[in-house]
């Protein structure tokens, strides 16, 4: 019984240490990339894509105008919060600008625009994969 509380506990204390480090990035898109920060560029593959369940799609665009985006799209590090935007062969980190948050949504005020394609599942595995370099 002892054997199996031990084993709980670390297994949850192993948890903490899977959270991102933080990083600051921001990024134009496709062919026109220039890393600025430490979140690099991530070149498309099926493959891993379909393992890792990404999924992208387009901003939604509201009545008035304003674009939003699924609240677990947005990767947040040293208060930067960026999305990473699909170019049809790489995934680019671009700093958005936020504004209202509901309960499952983010009005994005600047930063991507309505006709690019975003990371709506597993942007944390993207962000995952632009650290395997800087290791």
């Amino acid at each position: 019984m002892r054997a199996l509380a031990f084993a709980c506990l670390a297994a949850m204390a192993g948890f903490g240490g899977l959270s991102p480090a933080p990083v600051l990035g921001h990024a134009g898109h496709g062919d026109e990339f220039v890393q600025t920060g430490s979140v690099g560029q991530v070149k498309a593959n099926p493959d891993r894509d379909q393992m890792l369940g990404i999924a992208t799609e387009k901003p939604k665009v509201a009545a008035n105008g304003q674009l939003s985006v699924p609240n677990v799209a947005i990767v947040k590090a040293y208060g930067q919060p960026y999305v990473f935007v699909y170019s049809g062969t790489t995934y680019d980190p671009v700093v958005i600008k936020p504004g209202t948050v509901s309960v499952n949504r983010t009005v994005v005020l600047d930063g991507v625009t309505a006709d690019e394609s975003i990371v709506v599942s597993g942007a944390l595995s993207i962000f995952a994969e632009s650290q395997k370099n800087k290791r």
